[in-house]
């Protein structure tokens, strides 16, 4: 039996797409620093020639710094983190204060880009480095639409024909994440949990063509 999400909640339809893969993705700021943030809806929409789709929110109140930059410069870079990088990748998604750097905050060490100026993550596993031709509001949130303009890995993380070496390189897969409630007695370590899906293996579908 399926069970169908009412009218009231019906927004969190997308959660039935999880696991979501998360990526760090870094920009420049108007005053040249680098900014980083974690964003899950980063997908290819096309092979030949290689492009990349990454949903930005854009309303008013909470239009992303990310979205801000790109809009700014047309340039980002997509960094694939591992399971490592788990609390980095949190500390990123916070708030910056008042001439504090999510670079800093975080640990993360930025190393310049080839194709655009933009720096990626050495921490990360691969680098996908973009530049934008068009974006498009698509209801709460803004479809950047980029061209791949640069792409490099770990060769330790990958085989030759650039499947995960799941030895080497254990890809993060995000499934939901909460609030916890600063105001509640019992927490004492107000901030955000995410839930993680750690892999534990793989399994091959060889099958054969009818």
């Amino acid at each position: 039996m399926k069970k169908e999400i009412p009218s009231d909640i019906f927004e969190r339809a997308v959660f039935l797409t999880q696991p979501g893969r998360p990526i760090l993705c870094t920009t420049r700021n108007e005053d040249g620093s680098n900014h980083v943030a974690p964003f899950t809806w980063f997908n290819p929409i096309s092979f030949k020639p290689p492009q990349m789709a990454l949903a930005l929110l854009n309303t008013p109140q909470k239009k992303q710094h990310t979205l801000i930059n790109i809009e700014r410069t047309g340039e980002f870079i997509a960094n694939l983190p591992d399971m490592e990088l788990t609390e980095q990748l949190v500390l990123s998604s916070y708030l910056v204060l008042k001439g504090e750097n999510k670079f800093d905050r975080s640990g993360l060490t930025p190393h310049p880009g080839k194709e655009v100026d933009v720096v990626a993550i050495q921490e990360c596993r691969s680098h996908v480095e973009c530049k934008v031709y068009d974006i498009i509001k698509t209801g709460d949130h803004s479809l950047v639409l980029a061209d791949v303009v640069a792409a490099y890995y770990d060769e330790a993380a990958f085989t030759k024909n650039l499947m995960i070496d799941l030895k080497n390189y254990k890809p993060m897969l995000h499934l939901q994440n909460f609030c916890s409630d600063p105001k509640d007695p019992w927490n004492l370590n107000p901030g955000q949990v995410h839930v993680f899906m750690e892999p534990g293996g793989a399994y091959v579908a060889d099958v054969p063509y009818p």
